[in-house]
């Protein structure tokens, strides 16, 4: 992990990686964290936020090397429960295979909440240890490489909720019905059932049976396939899915529901995809969320259209409400605080970007959140207009420019932070934001949407990074985009542009000064789009500035009326636009140099027109000895070199305008 992690080149620099070794030294094998997840409001809730600082077990990030010594294949979940509190009971069968060289201690983690009563492998009791929220099995012998093994965990116990998203959580909903659910994400699964928490590990396979009192329905994870009534007035729910999945995505919903299905179509082919939902079972309650829960038809059809076929199309999708906020992705089965627009798209959205392709790491959280955000914007821009869509956009960067930095990637040193993971401003909105920009790069719809259904096909039901994304989207368009991850994911901030035009003798003349809201990067590399009316005519242009300060030059004929900067919204940055055609070039007082007689060093200051001229350097007799670039508002003028004496400083500014003074160079 400390390899992997440090010997990315796009981390910028050693000292983030010193930075994160030393806290991995403080803290040897955890990391404190908590989670808020797609909360609808602008910010997360702040009355939700609180550190735990020991005092929890609630995202504790266990590192236990030995987590890595097997693969799950299978999780067979088994588990009794009643919503009027999160008190369990069951056990959970685990498939795995060795890949370490030999095994003998198998780890799985659980809560200390949660106690264990057995565990069992072909039916013999095995020794084992329960501390630390792991579960350290003796397996009697060495298992060699290549061999399964079915461990088997009874448990029980009462998981205690401390937070908003703590694994397992019973409430009562606005009618008085008590609500059981459960939320994984990022590391809560051991909150309610033994498990590996390694994102890279998808358990091929899971069935899930719970049984709970009559009244009550269970509702979870792929397929239902049987129901089955037992005694003392209780029912149990089969519940099979055999898809791969990631171990946060495993979910349970237990409630006086009522079921409303229908089924989605998806574009480019005749078959459809069943949609379970499972809704509070009270009058009115259906019939104000119908409309809502129908749109799901148009989602499918439109994100089946921009990213490839619906992932888990032979089983379901579906939503299960809950009384908690926002909303959660738990595969094929999302469970839902409220059923917005927004959201509603949103969790449909992870559903190819966090479920079917899963970030590798949680550095790379924009895998999931960014892609599902950019959902949202492109279920408003193609099924209800533009203006929703640029609406949506124009609130993401405003919100996201209201802090000057922060990268979309999350560094390792910061992934103790659980609300720096899942922080709305970076990982959701910026995230959705570099994707629109990146769209606005290609200029090409039709590329940037393979590209999208490309990496879902070259990563399906696997996981993957930022980078792997980038490979994708070289490998498509036969170039290299390192330069925009390194400023727009790695990097942090946003530039600001100072853009001034003129009309010279039918040539357009914009000049791009650039500057950036964060250290690094310095400069945003980038296209620039204009919208041009003249005579009534109006086009489209683009330039591509590579240098914080440029002139582009275009042949434009006739009067111009008008000049839109970003006419289709696509940039994150500030800037201003002004008409400088007509100005006068500066007078002597608008152009200062100092001091002047000097040993050698002059300081040049001009204003800003003239940013993006030449200067030259004469001696008294007319030979040119030191040239140019005016870059910025203030130049140095290295004479220290040259024999003392008199010289001539002759300035042409962008629009060809010269102005000349002395520069007397003393002993």
């Amino acid at each position: 992990m400390i390899s992997n992690s440090c010997g990315s080149s796009h981390l910028k620099g050693i000292a983030a990686c010193i930075v994160w070794l030393i806290l991995m030294l403080a803290i040897p094998s955890e990391i404190q964290s908590q989670h808020i997840h797609h909360h609808e409001d602008d910010c997360l809730p702040a009355c939700a936020v609180h550190r735990l600082q020991g005092r929890s077990s609630i995202g504790i990030y266990i590192q236990d090397d030995r987590l890595h010594d097997y693969d799950v294949k299978f999780y067979g979940i088994d588990l009794e429960v009643n919503p009027a509190g999160t008190f369990l009971m069951g056990e959970v069968t685990v498939l795995a295979e060795v890949v370490a060289d030999s095994l003998r201690y198998f780890v799985l983690e659980l809560t200390q909440e949660l106690t264990v009563d057995a565990v069992l492998w072909n039916d013999i009791d095995l020794a084992w240890q329960h501390s630390q929220q792991v579960v350290e099995i003796d397996l009697a012998h060495f298992v060699q490489s290549g061999e399964l093994l079915e461990i088997v965990v009874q448990y029980q116990g009462t998981p205690q909720p401390q937070g908003f998203f703590s694994g397992i959580q019973s409430a009562s909903n606005s009618f008085g019905d008590r609500v059981l659910w459960t939320l994984s994400e990022p590391h809560n699964a051991r909150q309610w059932f033994p498990c590996k928490q390694v994102l890279s590990d998808k358990a091929d396979s899971v069935h899930i049976t719970v049984t709970t009192p009559q009244g009550y329905m269970a509702a979870s994870n792929g397929l239902l396939v049987h129901t089955q009534q037992l005694a003392g007035n209780r029912i149990r729910y089969h519940w099979k899915t055999w898809y791969p999945i990631a171990y946060y995505l495993i979910s349970i919903a237990v409630s006086n529901y009522q079921e409303f299905n229908f089924y989605a179509p998806m574009a480019g082919t005749a078959d459809s995809v069943f949609v379970q939902n499972f809704i509070y079972n009270h009058p009115g309650v259906l019939e104000g969320l119908q409309e809502s829960l129908l749109r799901t038809r148009d989602f499918m059809h439109l994100f089946s259209q921009k990213w490839g076929q619906y992932p888990f199309a032979s089983e379901k999708y579906g939503h299960a409400q809950a009384p908690m906020g926002g909303g959660m992705e738990h595969q094929t089965l999302s469970t839902m605080g409220s059923f917005g627009f927004d959201i509603t798209a949103h969790e449909l959205a992870h559903h190819w970007f966090g479920n079917h392709v899963t970030c590798a790491t949680w550095s790379d959280i924009w895998i999931n959140e960014g892609f599902a955000s950019y959902g949202e914007y492109l279920a408003r821009e193609f099924l209800v207009g533009p203006e929703a869509a640029r609406s949506w956009m124009s609130f993401a960067h405003n919100n996201i420019k209201s802090q000057p930095g922060g990268s979309v990637y999350v560094p390792p040193y910061d992934l103790g932070d659980i609300w720096r993971i899942f922080n709305g401003r970076l990982s959701y909105r910026k995230g959705a934001a570099i994707l629109h920009q990146l769209r606005f790069e290609l200029n090409d719809d039709a590329l940037f949407f393979q590209v999208m259904e490309d990496f879902q096909q070259h990563f399906a039901h696997s996981v993957a990074t930022g980078d792997d994304f980038r490979h994708t989207l070289e490998t498509n368009t036969g170039k290299n985009w390192e330069w925009f991850f390194d400023q727009w994911y790695y990097g942090e901030g946003y530039p600001t542009y100072e853009l001034q035009w003129w009309h010279q003798q039918g040539v357009l003349y914009i000049k791009s000064a650039q500057t950036a809201s964060a250290a690094f990067p310095q400069f945003f590399k980038g296209t620039l789009e204009f919208r041009i009316v003249a005579d009534g005519q109006e086009q489209i242009i683009r330039f591509f500035q590579d240098e914080p300060l440029q002139v582009f030059e275009l042949a434009v004929e006739g009067e111009i009326t008008e000049i839109v900067f970003d006419p289709g919204s696509f940039k994150l940055m500030y800037y201003t636009l002004s008409d400088s055609t007509g100005l006068v070039g500066p007078s002597e007082t608008d152009i200062v140099i100092y001091p002047n007689p000097s040993r050698g060093r002059f300081l040049l200051d001009i204003p800003f027109a003239w940013q993006g001229g030449r200067y030259h350097i004469a001696s008294i007799l007319g030979n040119e000895v030191m040239n140019g670039g005016l870059f910025a508002e203030t130049t140095e003028l290295d004479l220290s070199l040259l024999p003392d004496g008199m010289y001539v400083l002759w300035l042409i500014s962008p629009k060809g305008e010269s102005f000349s003074t002395k520069l007397l160079k003393r002993p």
